[in-house]
């Protein structure tokens, strides 16, 4: 643990022989106990300048439930099994020190096991880094292209007769060094939706609840509310809740149904689509309310706000589609509530997909 927060560069204090638990400095961020110091130290209140307490992990070479129950009544917020991997163990570390500036809708959890993957017809190895609710990090040897399919089948200690294995699209891939100076690739994947079962037991692996995990979380961190950043739009955005056929490179030609959202001068906000990542450039169709022929642009995936869609800008707009834009636009009712989904008709369609780097 020493060496991993050296590493990282962070400032800490080491308390080793404390006859009272009491006496132990109050921790800012982040507290790491044994089992046995966990069980002895008094309540964790919140801090009066923030109004949260600190993380705490709890590192104990045992997990059966019954000290999980007792860790998780004290307030204890990892339990981590000492025969964790480093490379697991300082995944956590990162995401619990750097957790304020997490844009994820839901915290990752470092898993740290081997596991296998069914690519097309291909069966090949990797280690699976972290989990979440909509997806995960894994390293594999060879790269994998955005927007592929991939069966991710987990390891026979996690899997029971509801989820045996999580199917997803690659939405990122990028070369990363292994441990060891080896070479590899970070694979970000996408999870498709899974039925209600399949979700309890990804949820219970998740809470802490499978005691195969060597990383359990146990309660959630306690964070101060924080008032939702709206974003900052050059235009107004008008409502745009209309059907939007999206084909991307991995469609093979038959695009899929989803929802648009909004629509501003300066870009459209749809419903997520596996296969459309940040930084990728697609050519869309936009209808009017009487159909006819369409209103070409070219737009860029810039914003991915999770359940709340996926926000594309428009680029290279010249004079005339911009008058055209305008028109559009103008035609469209204000936008309603922000959670109001509702409103129909009409068609987007994503006519074609490329890389930003063939742009």
């Amino acid at each position: 643990m020493r060496a991993i927060l050296e590493r990282l560069g962070v400032e800490f204090a080491l308390c080793r022989r404390v006859p009272d638990a009491a006496s132990v400095p109050r921790a800012r961020d982040l507290l790491v106990t044994s089992g046995k110091r966990a069980l002895a130290m008094p309540e964790l209140g919140a801090r009066p300048d923030t109004g949260a307490g600190p993380l705490w992990l709890c590192v104990h070479g045992q997990g059966f439930e019954g000290l999980r129950a007792k860790l998780r009544a004290l307030g204890v917020h990892y339990l981590v099994n000492s025969a964790v991997d480093q490379e697991s163990l300082r995944l956590l570390i990162e995401m619990l020190l750097h957790g304020q500036t997490e844009k994820r809708a839901s915290l990752r959890l470092p898993v740290g096991c081997e596991v296998s993957l069914r690519v097309e017809r291909s069966v090949q190895f990797a280690k699976l880094l972290d989990l979440s609710r909509g997806g995960a990090r894994l390293r594999t040897e060879g790269p994998l292209d955005p927007g592929m399919r991939v069966e991710l089948e987990l390891p026979a200690e996690l899997r029971d007769a509801t989820l045996a294995t999580l199917a997803g699209r690659v939405a990122r891939c990028s070369p990363s060094a292994a441990p060891g100076g080896r070479s590899g690739f970070s694979i970000a994947l996408e999870f498709e939706p899974l039925d209600a079962e399949a979700t309890r037991a990804l949820d219970a692996i998740l809470a802490g609840e499978n005691p195969a995990t060597r990383i359990s979380a146990l309660a959630s961190p306690r964070k101060p509310a924080k008032p939702e950043k709206r974003e900052r739009r050059r235009t107004p955005r008008r409502a745009y809740r209309r059907r939007v056929a999206a084909l991307s490179a991995a469609d093979a030609g038959t695009p899929r149904v989803a929802l648009g959202h909004d629509l501003s001068l300066d870009g459209i906000r749809i419903a997520r689509q596996p296969g459309l990542v940040k930084g990728g450039i697609v050519a869309i169709g936009l209808y009017g309310a009487d159909g006819g022929t369409p209103l070409t642009l070219e737009a860029e995936v810039v914003a991915d706000h999770g359940p709340r869609g996926l926000g594309l800008a428009f680029r290279r707009v010249s004079a005339e589609q911009r008058a055209a834009l305008e028109r559009l636009v103008n035609a469209l009712p204000l936008l309603e509530a922000f959670g109001d989904e509702a409103g129909g008709g009409g068609a987007l369609v994503l006519s074609s997909v490329r890389s930003a780097q063939n742009a």
